[in-house]
Formats: C-alpha cells, structure tokens, sequence
C-alpha cells in the first residue's frame, strides 16, 4: 500500500493540469467580484404626500402667472416696497400694490364683482373692513390650503381666530390698547400691574382716557373686557368713579402724558404711541395680568381674483416666520407670530402675557352699545 500512494497522487495531479488546460474548461477558483447593484427607480407618486404634490402644483402655477396684485390700506411707499421686493426675491413673482382708503377699496372690489372684470387678487386693512367685505361675498377662504397656517406653537394670534368658521378675515399685525405710565411720574416698580389697581384712590383725578364719543377705544375696551369676563359692570362703575379725565383721541392723550400734565393713561394704543415714543418721549406701556386687549388688522384673498395660486403662494410667505418678519420690521408692528422680533419702539413694548383678542363684530358693535345701552346706566346719568 505504501508503494503505491505516490503514483496515485501523480495520477490524480496530471488529470486536474490536464483539465485546466483544455479548451472550455471551468476554473477551480474567480476572483471575487462586486455585485452590480440594479438602479433605484424613482419613488412612485403615490408614495408622496398628497399635500406635498397639491402645493408643489400651486408653487408651479403661481410662477406661471407671474404676478399679484394687492389693495392695501396700510402697506405704503417703502413698507409696499419692501414687502413687494422680499417676495419677488424669493419665487421671482411681482406684487403690485394699490394703495388707498378702506372705503374706497371696498367700493373699487363691489364694482369689479358687479361688472365681471376682477383685477384684485389680495387685500389688506383693518378687521372690521375686512369683516365687511366678506359679508358683500368678496372674499375667497384659502387658510386650509397654506402649509405656513398648519405650523403649531408658533402664533401669539392665529390668523384665523377673528374668523374661525369661515377663515376669510385673516389677522396679520396686532394693535395692543394697555395702560401707560409717564416714567418722570410714576417708578416702574410702583406701575400698577392689575386692572383693579386702578381703584386706588391715589389715582383719583389722575388717569387720562380718550373722549368715547370721539375716539371709541375705550368702549371697545369694555366690550371685550365684558364678554371675556375680565371686567363686569360694577367695576366699570367703580372705573368711571375715578374722575377719569378726558383726552380728544390717541394723540393728544400721548401728547399730555408725554408732557407730565398726567402720571397714567388709562388706554393707549402702540400704533399711535410709536411716534410718540421714536421721538424719545418719557412713557412706557404696561402689562395687567388679567389681560390686556389685541386688536388686529388683517389680510384676505379676493374671490375670483386673476392670479389665485400666485396669491396663495404669496399668502403662504407673507405668514411665513421670513415674511412676518420682513413685514413686521417694516411696518414697525407686533405681528401674530411669537418666533420673530418685537419690531415696536421700547416704550409701547409689553409682554402680552394674556391677550385678549377683540373680534370685529365686537369691536364693530362696541360704540353702540355703550351710548345707547351702558353708558348712562354706568356712569350714573
């Protein structure tokens, strides 16, 4: 057995050179090769967000149409501009603004809806204007279509809080109505920091309120106030019982605080109180912890106006936190958001820690009620 190992082994080694030198014949061993990966198909359309691809086909189309045009009360010459020059910056879309009275834009949107030729696509002014025109049906609600409105944890206001069944009237800018203190008069760690403060007999004779006849803010005040259950007939008695002094409006108020003729106001508006406080005056706005009243100014798509994806889109950046606050900063306004700078002067600045949001058809009904209902039954007379 020994002898013959080796020769079987030479045997078994010929027949295997053999084979691998004859034609066709397979390899004992390849070198590893990588695997060729087949290429990746494009995820199909059904696995996108529906959402997604809706507002991918507004974003198209709104391009398309090239442009937006906008009837603004408040948006004038550099603020217009500005807010114009951001949008086209980002989608290359041209905003045309027309600026005018609130009357006189309602008027223009009746007679284009009744002659069937629309030019407006936007519109911007006060709540209550606003309110109006989409009661004439000249407004379109397009909130449930703009991805920015569904953002959560980002509102000071919610656009659509002023009109929450319909979502047409869309707040956009904040118009804060809060005491003021004169800082030469009053130390800021001895301001009164709720509204039943104001009873103290210290401020008898001392506090300055707008003429409600003539400037009913401070009617609004008490609306709202009322039907929030902040304040309730008696105090408002017991307010009037102060000896409240009598401004006017809005400017001479800040113009006899600001002159030390009194220690407190007892409603200013940061709107009015700006100009005021850019000019140095000694004021400073101040928070109650019960709340303190919003009034807001808003923004609407026109119905059947001739670019709605290009006003869609340009609804969607107003409200985005890149245009609120290109907005904000030009408008030197507090804006509904809450992630973007206090673009107001330091002196009408608060905190806001309890808004309390006024609805137009409250602030709407507020001057009636008060003369003909409350008024005389409060005070007295």
């Amino acid at each position: 057995m020994k002898k013959r190992i080796p020769g079987l082994m030479t045997l078994i080694l010929v027949t295997l050179v053999l084979a691998a030198c004859s034609p066709g014949a397979v390899p004992v061993a390849t070198p590893m090769s990588t695997p060729t990966l087949a290429p990746q198909s494009a995820p199909a359309a059904s696995a996108l967000n529906p959402e997604d691809v809706a507002w991918a086909k507004v974003v198209a189309a709104a391009k398309k149409e090239g442009e937006v045009n906008v009837y603004a009360y408040s948006w004038l010459g550099d603020i217009g501009i500005a807010i114009a020059n951001g949008f086209k910056q980002k989608y290359g879309i041209s905003v045309k603004i027309t600026t005018g009275r609130g009357a006189e834009i309602a008027e223009r949107l009746k007679t284009e809806k009744r002659i069937g030729q629309r030019v407006g696509d936007m519109t911007e002014g006060s709540s209550i204007l606003i309110g109006s025109m989409k009661v004439e049906g000249l407004l379109a609600s397009v909130t449930d279509e703009l991805p920015t409105l569904k953002e959560k944890g980002v509102w000071m206001v919610l656009p659509s809080e002023i009109d929450p069944k319909d979502k047409m009237n869309l707040a956009f800018r904040l118009i804060a109505y809060t005491p003021y203190i004169n800082t030469k008069l009053v130390k800021l760690e001895e301001k009164p920091g709720s509204w039943k403060d104001l009873l103290d007999p210290k401020w008898k004779g001392k506090m300055l309120m707008t003429e409600p006849n003539l400037a009913p803010n401070f009617y609004e005040t008490m609306v709202v106030f009322l039907e929030n259950k902040i304040w309730d007939e008696n105090y408002i008695k017991a307010l009037y019982g102060q000896n409240l002094q009598i401004a006017t409006g809005m400017p001479e108020l800040f113009t006899r605080l600001a002159q030390g003729e009194f220690p407190l106001a007892l409603q200013g508006t940061d709107v009015t109180g700006a100009r005021f406080a850019m000019e140095g005056a000694p004021f400073q706005a101040i928070d109650m912890k019960e709340g303190i009243v919003l009034s807001t100014a808003s923004v609407a798509a026109i119905a059947g106006g001739p670019n709605p994806n290009a006003t869609r889109l340009f609804l969607n950046w107003v409200y985005s936190q890149e245009g609120l606050s290109l907005a904000g900063k030009a408008l030197g306004n507090k804006m509904v958001r809450k992630d973007i700078p206090d673009f107001r002067p330091k002196g009408v600045q608060t905190d806001i820690v309890k808004p309390v949001v006024g609805k137009p058809e409250q602030l709407e009904k507020s001057t009636q009620l008060f003369r003909e209902k409350w008024f005389d039954k409060l005070v007295g007379r």
